[in-house]
C-alpha cells in the first residue's frame, strides 16, 4: 500500500478537498501511474454537482491526466515502469452492447475503476469517469493507458485525455469533417478550440469561430480560424449565413447550452451536420424549428444532429493525435493558459476562472 494525496469529493455538491489516500499495487491488467499533469475540465465540476455518471461517492476527482508508469500488473505488455503515458476514459471498453456488436465508436464506456484506491477510513474511491487523476497516483485498466512520445510535454499531452480528444474526435470521427467543408464552432473553450483544430486537421476550408470573449476569438484566429464572430455583438446564425452561401456544412456546439444546439442546427446548409459536444444540465430541452416557415428549419434542410461521446475514439486515435501533437500538427500548448500547483486554492481558482471564461485550460502540475 502506497501513501498518496488526491482531491476527494465526499458527496453530491461537497467541496473538493486534498486528502491523504491509500493506493494499492495494480492487479492483473492494471497500471499504477504517478500523475504529472492534469487538466481541470468542466466535466469535473459537472460530476461534483450532478454525480459521477452512476458511480458512487466518495469520488477521486480528475480525468484529464498524464504521468509516468510506476508499476504494471500481470499481462500488461504495452507499457513498462518509467514510460510517460496518457490516461484516457473514452477508449472502448469492449464489454458494452455497442462494443459486442462491433461498433466500438458507440461505446458506452462501461469501465469500473480497479478497487485499488481508498480514503484513510478505508472507503473505496472511484475516479471521475473511472480515472481519478487529480491525485499524485492512480490505478487504471491497462487499456486506459496510452504511451506518449517522449518529446511531448505532459502538461500539454494531458489535454488529450478529455478536452482535446473530445473536440478533435468530434470533428474527425463524429461529424466527420471532410476536405473542403465549411465549419462553424460555437464556444471557444478547450473543447471548442480543439474542434477547430480537428476540423483544420481534416481539411476544412472555411473555419468560423464564435464566442463572446474577444481573447478567445484571437486565439481561434491564431489556430487557423478564417472568420470570427462576436456573439455578444452579432446574431451568430445570421452572421454565419452572411459569411457563407447558404450556411455551413458542419456546426459544433461546445458550450453545454441547449439553446446553442438550436443555433448550430439553424446555421447549417442543406444536408449539413450539427454536433453537440458540451455536457448539458440534466433537465435541458432542445426545441428545433422543424417545418418550412423559417430559414434553417431542420426538416426541409434535411439536417443531421449528432451527439459525440468524448470524440467517439478508438485506442489508435489517441496514438495518432499524440503523434500529431509531437510533430506540431496539433498545437496543444496554445490551449494551456496556465500551469498551477496542486493545492486546494489553485484548484478552486481553476474552477472560478473556467466559469468566468478567463482561461482555456488550467493544468495542475504535480512535479
Amino acid at each position: 500500500m502506497r501513501g498518496a494525496y488526491g482531491v476527494v469529493v465526499s458527496g453530491l455538491g461537497a467541496p473538493a478537498r486534498i486528502e491523504p489516500i491509500h493506493v494499492d499495487g495494480p492487479g492483473p491488467g492494471e497500471v499504477l501511474v504517478r500523475v504529472v499533469a492534469n487538466g481541470v475540465c468542466h466535466s469535473d465540476l459537472w460530476a461534483i454537482q450532478h454525480g459521477n455518471w452512476g458511480s458512487p461517492f466518495p469520488m477521486l476527482l480528475g480525468h484529464e491526466g498524464a504521468g509516468v508508469v510506476e508499476m504494471v500488473g500481470d499481462d500488461v505488455t504495452h507499457v513498462v515502469a518509467g514510460d510517460p503515458v496518457l490516461l484516457v476514459w473514452a477508449v472502448p471498453c469492449g464489454t458494452c452492447q455497442p462494443c459486442r456488436r462491433g461498433r466500438p465508436r458507440h461505446c458506452a464506456h462501461g469501465w469500473d475503476q480497479p478497487p485499488r484506491l481508498h480514503t484513510e477510513d478505508g472507503s473505496r474511491l472511484i475516479g471521475t469517469l473511472s480515472i481519478g487523476s487529480l491525485a499524485t497516483h492512480t490505478v487504471v485498466h491497462a487499456e486506459q493507458v496510452v504511451p506518449i512520445p517522449e518529446r511531448l510535454d505532459l502538461a500539454h499531452a494531458c489535454l488529450l485525455g478529455c478536452g482535446a480528444s473530445t473536440g478533435i474526435g468530434a470533428a474527425v470521427n463524429t461529424a466527420p469533417v471532410r476536405p473542403g467543408d465549411s465549419v462553424a464552432v460555437i464556444g471557444l473553450g478547450g473543447i471548442g478550440l480543439s474542434a477547430l483544430l480537428g476540423s483544420k486537421l481534416a481539411g476544412a476550408e472555411q473555419l468560423i469561430a464564435i464566442d463572446r470573449i474577444g481573447s478567445k476569438l484571437d486565439i481561434a484566429r491564431s489556430l487557423g480560424a478564417t472568420d470570427v464572430i462576436d456573439a455578444g455583438v452579432d446574431d451568430a446564425v445570421a452572421a454565419v449565413r452572411s459569411l457563407t452561401d447558404a450556411g455551413v456544412d458542419v456546426a459544433f456546439e461546445a458550450t453545454g447550452l441547449a439553446s446553442v444546439v438550436e443555433q448550430a442546427v439553424a446555421m447549417l446548409a442543406r444536408a449539413g451536420t450539427a454536433v453537440a459536444i458540451g455536457v448539458p444540465a440534466p433537465d435541458s430541452t432542445v426545441t428545433l424549428d422543424w417545418g418550412q416557415s423559417t430559414d434553417g428549419a431542420a426538416y426541409p434542410a434535411k439536417i443531421t444532429l449528432k451527439v459525440t461521446d468524448g470524440g467517439d475514439p478508438l485506442a489508435e486515435d489517441f496514438t495518432t493525435w499524440l503523434q500529431a501533437a509531437a510533430d506540431g500538427r496539433i498545437d496543444l500548448g496554445a490551449l494551456v493558459t496556465t500551469v498551477a500547483p496542486f493545492t486546494e486554492e489553485a484548484i478552486a481558482e481553476a474552477f472560478r476562472a473556467m466559469l468566468a471564461g478567463e482561461v482555456i485550460r488550467t493544468v495542475i502540475g504535480f512535479d
